[in-house]
């Protein structure tokens, strides 16, 4: 470089960048020029533009939160008027600072302990979007962000190069959403929730696969050859039960009174207790569990060879007996859904299949109500037939 090239480096006008967009000086000077009441503009050292919006009401202290882009800015500010003028409470100064990485810390820190039937995925969404805003206040987080978050991860791709399930992406707003929640209504830490006003992906009824009792003989058939002691009882038990495999494997002997025949899940899915009734085949099946030398309350039922104090591993026995069966498109998941769907067409109805399988919402179980219906319909067709016999349609028209 010669020294009148390094002189006109030096002097040129820098540049400044907001979010993706570079400006230069000029451009910077007529934005300064245009700011709105309240706006002020943020230069870091590496020349990044953030705008600070400022706002204060009679008898409260000055709020102020930070923006990647203007457009944002202007947002939260009339949003602070329209609160004000309605009236709805402003969060404190040291609140309306807090952090949406503070609030998932103690989120998981004092919330989660209370729901620990499904804490590691909870944990591991309010992780991502730690990662991913929080660095933000939560009074600066708005519907927009998060529905930039919501797309990023419809186009993120899971195990196979598959796109992400939009199931799960509404489970990720939704650990989201109770999180905004509860900061609002316990810790005040933030006036609204801004993810119920995100819409969610669409999501589809869902896909239930079940057995019919020929597929299911083969089955048991095949479960019964494996070289897995504990293969053949763990499917009795989830066809039986409608239990999902996590439940089964995680079982302690303190949970299963033979006595009065129920098993005590304190804590599933969900969260919630649930007590299912041991019956037929299955206690029988249970029973046979039972070492002869006696078992403490905490031990497995189906303890690892290696390790008893973690559940055995039954994946490659699993995939062995499915093949052996020739039974195509089936996961162990969908045991549970042959469980549903057999209780389905024996006419049970949907609020009964949705407290077995721990259901809280009866959308899940709804799934099922075209087989309810079917065998409604058999059931009517039946008895038209009894009623309505040839000898009463000959004399009756």
């Amino acid at each position: 470089m010669t020294i009148d090239q390094s002189t006109e480096a030096s002097t040129a006008d820098p540049t400044y960048t907001i979010k993706s967009r570079v400006i230069d000086m000029k451009q910077l000077e007529t934005l300064k020029k245009n700011l709105p009441k309240g706006i002020d503009i943020r230069i870091s050292s590496n020349n990044v533009i953030t705008f600070r919006a400022r706002f204060r009401k009679r008898g409260h202290p000055e709020i102020t939160q930070t923006f990647p882009d203007l457009k944002l800015a202007k947002h939260w500010l009339i949003e602070q008027n329209r609160n004000a003028m309605m009236g709805i409470h402003l969060p404190h100064l040291k609140a309306s600072k807090r952090t949406l990485a503070e609030a998932v810390d103690r989120y998981l820190e004092t919330v989660l302990p209370r729901k620990p039937g499904n804490a590691e995925n909870t944990t591991r969404h309010l992780n991502w979007w730690k990662k991913q805003l929080g660095e933000f206040a939560l009074s600066a987080i708005r519907p927009q962000m998060i529905a930039e978050k919501r797309d990023e991860l419809s186009k993120g791709t899971v195990r196979g190069n598959q796109l992400r399930n939009p199931a799960t992406v509404v489970r990720y707003l939704s650990h989201l959403s109770h999180l905004f929640t509860i900061a609002c209504k316990e810790w005040e830490w933030v006036s609204e929730n801004p993810v119920r006003k995100v819409s969610k992906p669409s999501v589809s009824p869902g896909r239930v696969r079940y057995l019919e009792k020929e597929e299911i003989k083969t089955l048991l058939d095949c479960t019964k050859q494996s070289k897995s002691k504990d293969l053949h009882a763990v499917v009795i038990i989830a066809l039986g039960t409608g239990m999902r495999l996590s439940e089964i494997m995680n079982l302690r002997w303190e949970q299963v009174d033979v006595v009065n025949e129920v098993i005590k899940l304190s804590t599933s899915k969900n969260g919630d207790p649930r007590f299912i009734p041991l019956k037929g085949f299955v206690l029988e099946t249970v029973k046979t569990k039972t070492d002869p030398k006696g078992v403490k309350p905490k031990d497995l039922l189906f303890p690892s060879p290696y390790d008893v104090k973690k559940p055995t591993d039954i994946r490659s026995a699993w995939e062995t007996a499915i093949k052996k069966s020739g039974i195509q498109n089936f996961r162990f998941h969908d045991l549970r859904h042959t469980t549903a769907s057999h209780l389905a067409m024996s006419g049970k109805g949907l609020h009964d299949i949705a407290s077995l399988l721990g259901h809280k919402d009866l959308q899940v179980t709804r799934r099922y109500a075209h087989l309810s219906n079917a065998h409604k319909a058999k059931m009517v067709s039946e008895l038209n037939s009894k009623i309505f016999d040839e000898e009463i349609l000959k004399d009756g028209t």
